[in-house]
Parts: C-alpha cells; structure tokens; sequence
C-alpha cells in the first residue's frame, strides 16, 4: 500500500533533504506532497485525497479545513515528544527511516484494515525449538537469522517465547516494540501490515525483528488466531525470503500449529548429554502420535542440531528419527551477540 502523505513546513532546507531521502529509498512507497505555504496545503487537500498530512509544530492546525479521514500529525522540534496539542508527532531531526517508521506507525492507526489471508509467498518459515530449557535454541534461532543476513537474504526473526528477549542478540532505532503490534492484533483497529512494518526494527547485520514487549505479560495475551495473523502480515510486509521463529518449552498446541501449518523446516536444538538426548527421543515419540491421529506432517521436516559439543564429542550418524545436522561447540565466556555471531559462521548453519 501507498501512502499519500502531504507535509507543510516552512523549512526549505529541511523538505529537501527528506524529500530527496523519501525519493531514494521509499520512491515505491510514499507519494509524497510538500508545501512551505500553509494556504497552499488546505487548497489542495481540497482537491487531492491524502492519507496522512504533518505540520510543523509551529503551524495552528486549522483541522475544519481537513477533509474526513486524514491522519494529522505534527513534525515536532523535540526529541521523545509524543503529542502535541494533542495530535500525535514526530521528531523532525532523527533518521530518515526512523522517520519513515513513525509516519507509518500513525497511518497504520487511522487507515483502514487490510483482510488477512494465508500467504503464499515465497517466504521460507524456519521455526527453532526444543522442548528441553536451556538447550541454546534462542542462540541458534539468533544465529541462522545473521546468516542468512549475511548471505544478502532479507529475514526477520520473531521470538514468540514468552519470556525472550531479542534484544539480547539484534539492535535497533525507534520507539514502538513487540507490544504495540500485539495491541494492533487485538483492537483489530487499523492497518496490521502497516503497523507490522511501523514496529520492525533493522540490526545493523541486516536482520529485522521486533523489539521485546515492553512488559513481558503482553506475551501471555497473544492466543494461537493472534499468532497466525501476525505471520500471515509479515508474509505480506516487506518481501522477506526467510522467517525465523524461536519458540521452544513444552510441546503445546501453539507449537504444534506452527510445526503443522508454517514451517517448511523445524530445528530442534539438543544438548550432546544424555538428559538432551532423551527429551528428544521422547518429543520424536510424540511428534509419531501427532502424525498418526492428525495426519500431519513433522519428522520428515525436522533436523537435529546438538549443542554445546566438547572437542571429542561424537555426533550420532543415522540413530535417531530425524538427520543430524552437526554440533555447535561449546564457548566460554562470550556474550549472547557475540556468541551468536560465532555460532552464525558455523558451516552447519548454512546446511539447514
């Protein structure tokens, strides 16, 4: 979608900066209209239909001169400002695209609401998981989205652990979080593929992901419908070759959803120990019932990675239900990015 998007400010200088921005990098995106005067701008709202109109915060908005149906906003001269004069801002004097963000953000709440659909794109779904706690599966989920980045793909990774944290591994500009997409989700108010792509941040790696919820209970609110919503609007946003998502714990019916009907490839993440082995052995025996009573598909999706693997660990080759990718071995004291990184570079990673 579009946006036609109308921006009054007096500021020559400023205008043709962003405009020469807009037009290099969201050409396919905005249709953009500038006016210095403010006459000028009501004159052609009359005529021409814009979605969106921001003026600069010293401007008196003169809103009975706006047609129904357009979002206002102001360009604000001040940093974290949310409103002023009670019409949403932004601040002028921040990054181009943090800026393109934010002006998709508030058009995502006043445009109309695009009907979902199961997408049929070409993006692959990879989801990584374990139902043993602790076995790495965040880190290796971090991982394979850096790779792919790496390899010029674009790929977003979606933790849909309750309690993760993308921001143990990824980086990035703007204010909105996982939280604001999840209240998109529920209010069924406004554009979902806009506001999905208002709240998507880009780690300097290449990688886009959702900043974690600004209260990690929103995460318990988010039901299974949610869930396919929001992956059937990323399938739509943005042109993504890949989605990760990082979900493991128990084997519940929101993971047995997305092994069935999202995933073209499912990762699961074991210790090289024997309790690792064991609790997937027994997810594989249950994976086995699933099949057998839903007709579904699982194994023959799945392949093993082992974790935290000594020099001399050795990789069981054809005993278990499912291919064994390899080890990652086990590192020392590094940080959660970095360690990401490292593991990233893994020949493995590139085998799955």
């Amino acid at each position: 979608m579009r946006i036609r998007l109308a921006i009054y400010d007096s500021n020559i200088e400023f205008m043709t900066r962003l405009s020469q921005i807009f037009q290099q990098k969201y050409a396919d995106k905005i249709d953009l209209s500038m006016f210095t005067n403010e006459d000028a701008l009501y004159e052609n709202l009359k005529e021409a239909h814009a979605d969106a109109v921001l003026f600069d915060q010293s401007a008196k908005i003169r809103s009975e001169l706006i047609p129904e149906g357009i979002t206002i906003g102001y360009f604000s001269h001040i940093p974290e400002v949310e409103e002023v004069e009670g019409y949403p801002a932004i601040c002028k004097y921040q990054k181009a695209e943090t800026i393109y963000k934010m002006i998709l953000g508030l058009c995502a709440e006043g445009s109309s609401e695009v009907k979902l659909k199961k997408s049929e794109g070409d993006a692959r779904i990879v989801l990584f998981t374990s139902v043993q706690g602790g076995s790495g599966t965040s880190t290796a989920a971090a991982a394979y989205a850096l790779r792919c980045a790496k390899e010029k793909k674009r790929v977003f990774y979606l933790n849909l652990e309750r309690f993760g944290d993308s921001l143990l591994y990824f980086s990035g500009e703007g204010r909105l979080s996982f939280s604001d997409v999840i209240y998109a989700l529920k209010s069924r108010k406004g554009n979902l593929v806009m506001k999905i792509e208002s709240a998507a941040k880009r780690d300097p790696s290449g990688v886009d992901f959702f900043h974690s919820c600004r209260n990690a209970y929103d995460m318990f609110e988010l039901t299974d419908d949610e869930i396919r919503s929001l992956i059937q609007g990323l399938m739509q946003t943005g042109g993504y070759e890949e989605i990760v998502i990082d979900l493991s714990g128990e084997l519940t019916e929101r993971m047995v959803m997305l092994m069935e009907d999202y995933a073209e490839k499912i990762v699961y993440v074991a210790d090289i120990n024997e309790t690792g082995k064991g609790k997937f052995e027994r997810f594989c025996e249950a994976a086995r019932v699933l099949e057998q009573r839903q007709g579904c598909d699982i194994l023959s999706k799945t392949c093993l990675i082992y974790n935290r693997c000594g020099t001399n660990a050795h990789i069981p080759d054809g005993s278990t239900a499912v291919p064994a990718v390899g080890g990652i071995s086990r590192f020392q004291g590094i940080k959660s990015r970095e360690l990401a990184g490292e593991i990233a570079g893994i020949p493995l990673m590139g085998m799955i």
